[in-house]
């Protein structure tokens, strides 16, 4: 995921002009500048793409549901999936089916 990609689903930014802030939109860009800045600084040298995540991601789903310490045994995509909630809700849905068809 890219930062204008991250700054987009996080502030929900569509469009250049920005409507009189509310009490309760200063709350939730606030609480939404709070995420940017802690991804921000658990950021790394090295970062996987979402793209690189999905190519590997059915194995890593396999290997967490045979009981495997995948994050020391792919800990880039671990630290991805930390950060990154569109590829979490894949590897769920992943680990699920893999869980469920396993026996």
């Amino acid at each position: 995921m890219k930062f204008k990609e991250i700054f987009q689903k996080i502030f929900g930014i569509k469009q250049r002009s920005a409507p009189p802030v509310s009490i309760r939109n200063q709350e939730e860009t606030s609480e939404k500048m709070q995420k940017m800045l802690t991804m921000l600084s658990n950021t790394e040298n090295i970062e996987l793409t979402c793209e690189e995540v999905f190519a590997v991601l059915d194995q890593f789903a396999e290997l967490a549901a045979h009981g495997e310490d995948v994050s020391k045994l792919m800990p880039l995509v671990q630290h991805h999936l930390d950060m990154c909630p569109d590829c979490q809700d894949e590897y769920r849905v992943l680990k699920n089916i893999v869980l469920n068809t396993a026996y």
